[in-house]
């Protein structure tokens, strides 16, 4: 009803290209090992020495966080295979779905995710933009279906699925076309319904019900992690001048986003 109404009442929302337009425009020059950060309209050809060029420096680099995160999560389903002594849980302790369907498709987007926006910030425009956008719609419904299924898990009398574990296929076919809708017809509005209406939900989740496991203050923190990233995007410019042109919104963004599923990849490794 919530998205049938989104269509009503929201006119078609097209890709502005000013979107492609960041803050951050210098690009690294490396001769020699040695780094050289030159502006946007300076040309390598007016830069002496063999080396290799980054455009786009700050926002292609600062994806090696969201990587990060990706493997941190990645990492820590494989730990629990393999407890220790200093384990306090058991692989057994934990639920399957959630840790060998649900998380490795969260964890393994977001690597996905790290490698498309490296891709779309070398070079900004919407045919790489796509690749960009694809992991993350896997990886949204992938988190969505983790917190369904924590917090409206289904009762040990019925024999049925929980909601998160018969949404998670659809949602991620759902995801998928967005992007592909987006890119053939240039209307964002499934995109933004796909990527934001999850949030909201999840924050209503943990505010009002119990999960199954522990872990309910590093849920908080993942989207507050990612509730900051969405505001330093919207800011780019604002905090690339606050910081003197070091470091711009959509770096930041970076970081902040990458830091979320270490957050959750520390959250699943503990939790009880």
């Amino acid at each position: 009803i919530l998205l049938s109404s989104f269509f009503l009442f929201v006119l078609p929302i097209p890709q502005q290209k000013a979107y492609h337009n960041f803050a951050d425009k210098r690009r690294c020059q490396c001769e020699c090992g040695i780094p050289k950060f030159l502006p946007a309209n300076v040309s390598t050809r007016n830069v002496r020495g063999v080396g290799f060029n980054v455009p786009n420096f700050g926002d292609v680099a600062s994806n090696v966080v969201i990587l990060i995160g990706g493997i941190c999560g990645l990492v820590s389903l494989i730990l629990l295979e393999y407890p220790n002594d200093t384990t306090t849980n058991h692989p057994s302790d934990h639920d399957d779905w959630q840790t060998k369907a649900c998380l490795p498709i969260f964890f393994g987007s977001t690597v996905a995710i790290s490698m498309g926006s490296t891709y779309y910030h070398w070079k900004p425009n919407n045919a790489t933009l796509v690749w960009d956008r694809l992991p993350m719609t896997v990886a949204f419904a992938a988190i969505f279906c983790f917190m369904l299924d924590e917090y409206l898990p289904s009762h040990q009398s019925q024999n049925v699925d929980g909601i998160g574990r018969v949404l998670l296929t659809p949602l991620i076919a759902v995801g998928v076309m967005s992007v592909l809708y987006w890119s053939w017809v240039d209307d964002l509005r499934l995109y933004v319904a796909v990527s934001i209406l999850p949030m909201f939900i999840m924050l209503l989740l943990v505010i009002f019900y119990e999960p199954k496991h522990t872990g309910k203050m590093q849920q908080l923190l993942g989207l507050a992690l990612y509730a900051g990233a969405k505001i330093c995007e919207d800011r780019d410019y604002e905090i690339f001048y606050f910081t003197g042109n070091r470091l711009s919104g959509h770096s930041l963004k970076h970081i902040l986003a990458g830091l979320a599923p270490v957050v959750i990849a520390q959250m699943v490794y503990v939790r009880d």
